[in-house]
């Protein structure tokens, strides 16, 4: 039987160590003669939420493009159809399978006791077995940085954080840096916190938006998925700024999204890949951090943030030369964003 490989993403050990060992057993993609791999890619989220499921999409794409093998994409799996979906993969002939999402993680490890040869990756979780690997991107180093621009930007002193679930780790995490980040820089600022027990609905979304705008709130950060689309048209409708996640979401609203945290859809899965190429696997957590730029190759983490785009001239220089410090203080390991 050909060795199966599921990957899942979600996240201690070092990232910088696994990626070095990868890196040096296998500074080349896999040659013809694993061109004939067959991926499935499953995520809860949507490939069309210009965000998160967007990220996965991308991701499977540049699997394709980089790697050659043939992808299969799902999404909008249904959170008490994980491990059923999970086992419908492993028994047909898919040799890799990635899945997206932290619930993804328990789930798999009770399928992958059963499938001792499949080796599965989880992004954004926490788990790990001797055929099971995490990939958890500390996403709240960007967000300190996202936190520490809207500080010295807020006119009223007053920015506002609206999530999907609060029970996802990495959401808090996301939050926590954010409000460092505005701290930091101004101790006067209040930073809001809404969750909407729902990743799906513009809505509630817009509504959550509204009520933080309301209280003065004149900066706000999403990580909502197809909800935080509805946070990016109240910030609009208001004349006030957001910011987006995990994909670059300024074409939402060009006058509105200032910026956003990326996740590199290129160097997402590469140490990995490399690891499975080299025949080195290893069951672990991984945890990359910022970047510099999109898809660099002298770093290793894989969360960057994106181009100011049109508000490039519209922020004063010494804030944008602040920022930059700081971006480099975070990358350094001057500034720790714990979890």
């Amino acid at each position: 039987m050909v060795t199966w490989i599921a990957i899942i993403m979600c996240s201690s050990v070092s990232f910088q160590n696994a990626y070095a060992q990868a890196q040096n057993k296998s500074s080349q993609t896999p040659s013809s003669a694993n061109q004939s791999l067959k991926v499935a890619y499953l995520t809860d989220g949507l490939f069309s939420d210009a965000g998160w499921g967007a990220f996965a999409y991308n991701a499977g794409q540049e699997i394709i493009s980089k790697y050659g093998y043939e992808v299969s994409f799902l999404d909008n799996v249904s959170i008490p159809n994980i491990e059923t979906t999970l086992k419908d993969y492993a028994d047909r002939d898919y040799d890799i399978i990635i899945a997206q999402g932290y619930e993804w993680g328990d789930p798999v490890i009770k399928v992958a006791q059963k499938y001792p040869d499949i080796k599965f990756i989880v992004f954004t979780g926490q788990v790990k077995s001797e055929n099971v690997a995490s990939i958890f991107p500390r996403q709240q180093e960007a967000a300190y940085l996202l936190g520490a621009l809207a500080g010295m930007l807020s006119k009223n002193h007053t920015i506002g954080f609206i999530g999907g679930d609060e029970k996802y780790p990495n959401l808090k995490n996301i939050y926590e840096g954010y409000k460092q980040g505005a701290l930091h820089v101004n101790s006067t600022t209040r930073v809001f916190e809404t969750y909407l027990g729902d990743w799906d609905n513009e809505s509630k979304g817009r509504s959550a938006a509204l009520s933080q705008i309301k209280e003065g709130a004149d900066f706000l950060l999403h990580v909502a998925d197809t909800s935080g689309q509805g946070v990016i048209q109240a910030a609009k409708e208001k004349g006030i700024y957001a910011f987006g996640a995990v994909s670059d979401q300024n074409k939402l609203a060009p006058d509105t999204v200032v910026t956003s945290f990326v996740l590199d859809p290129i160097k997402a899965y590469d140490s990995i890949f490399k690891m499975i190429y080299g025949n080195n696997f290893t069951g672990m957590i991984f945890t990359p951090g910022l970047e510099l730029t999109e898809n660099s190759t002298t770093e290793d983490g894989i969360v960057y943030i994106a181009p100011f785009h049109g508000f490039q001239n519209k922020i004063p220089a010494d804030i944008q030369a602040k920022f930059s410090q700081l971006t480099q203080d975070v990358r350094n390991k001057k500034i720790i964003i714990p979890e």
